[in-house]
């Protein structure tokens, strides 16, 4: 929201390079795909949601949305990657139901997760307001 969505794919993939080589957390090989995911297309759903309620509510309210959109929309597309990765099945069918397998037991985790990073967002904003009035004009306008 501060930064708009065309940065968040380089702000990723450093974080991303960064697990991989120093913590041994996800990968070299998947990078593409986490980046497509965790910093291109979730974070564009989220700036979306954020541009279409911004003026109809509370920036916190808001941050929330963007920030659970961004999260739950990561996670759908996670899940189609794994499900033409892995497919359950042959043709789209199989796709299509290992990608319901793959949301459904993501939804275990990351409904509740988004929820509260959307409350720790939405919290940080309205710090950020309190302190950077001028700052957070940027993100109103």
């Amino acid at each position: 929201m501060l930064f708009g969505p065309a940065i968040t794919a380089f702000l990723s993939a450093i974080a991303l390079l960064y697990q991989a080589l120093l913590l041994a957390h996800g990968g070299i090989t998947t990078l593409g795909a986490n980046t497509a995911s965790m910093g291109i297309i979730g974070p564009f759903f989220g700036w979306l949601a954020y541009r279409a309620v911004k003026d109809r509510v509370d920036i916190k309210v808001a941050t929330f949305i963007a920030a659970a959109i961004a999260d739950w929309m990561t996670y759908v597309v996670t899940s189609i990657q794994l499900a033409l990765a892995f497919p359950s099945g042959a043709g789209m069918a199989g796709v299509i139901s290992s990608a319901t397998k793959f949301m459904a037991i993501f939804a275990v985790t990351q409904i509740p997760l988004a929820i509260i990073e959307g409350v720790v967002a939405a919290l940080l904003m309205s710090y950020l307001v309190q302190v950077r009035e001028d700052v957070a004009q940027g993100v109103t306008a």
